[in-house]
């Protein structure tokens, strides 16, 4: 096992982000966008700061709620209103599509990119246990990515590789 992660570009822990992360993060999303000439709104912010400071990863109707708390302790009535689920999806689509978080199809919740600027194809490992999510960028899976393209003729427009079980600290 650790020969397998020591050959990784990158492995990093995709939640644990402290204050100043965060903030870092969510100011280079803001740049990013406006350099590609998409609207970040004040929701979207919202739900990628929401999602930035989950300690796992986070569903749909997690978001939901938290936002909602979050409304409902807002002194602006106009931003008290309850948040339908359709507006969440569409944020989390928007930042999927701007590679700022991944979605984990088998536990259907999302978690941050580590490396939002930069397009590349990863590996999750995720903790049975603890929900302990490692992002894996390395070059087996950059060669399987590779060979589905060069060698198969196929055009991959989307790929989620997952493995569940027990992370170190579990076992």
């Amino acid at each position: 096992m650790t020969n397998a992660l020591s050959s990784c570009d990158h492995l990093h822990d995709v939640q644990h982000l402290n204050n100043s992360d965060i903030s870092a993060r969510l100011t280079a999303a803001i740049e990013q966008c406006r350099h590609r000439g998409v609207r970040f709104t004040p929701l979207r912010q919202q739900i990628y700061k929401l999602v930035l400071q989950a300690k796992r990863p986070v569903g749909a109707y997690d978001l939901i709620t938290q936002l909602q708390q979050t409304r409902l302790l807002a002194k602006d009535q106009k931003q008290s209103k309850n948040v339908a689920p359709p507006t969440v999806y569409r944020s989390l689509e928007f930042l999927l599509e701007q590679g700022l978080i991944h979605q984990l199809t088998s536990i259907n919740a999302y978690v941050p990119c580590c490396h939002p600027r930069a397009q590349h194809a990863a590996a999750f490992l995720i903790c049975e246990y603890c929900q302990r999510v490692q992002e894996c960028s390395s070059l087996p899976v950059q060669e399987m990515m590779g060979f589905a393209e060069q060698d198969a003729g196929f055009l991959v427009n989307h790929s989620v590789i997952e493995l569940s079980g027990r992370c170190q600290a579990c076992q």
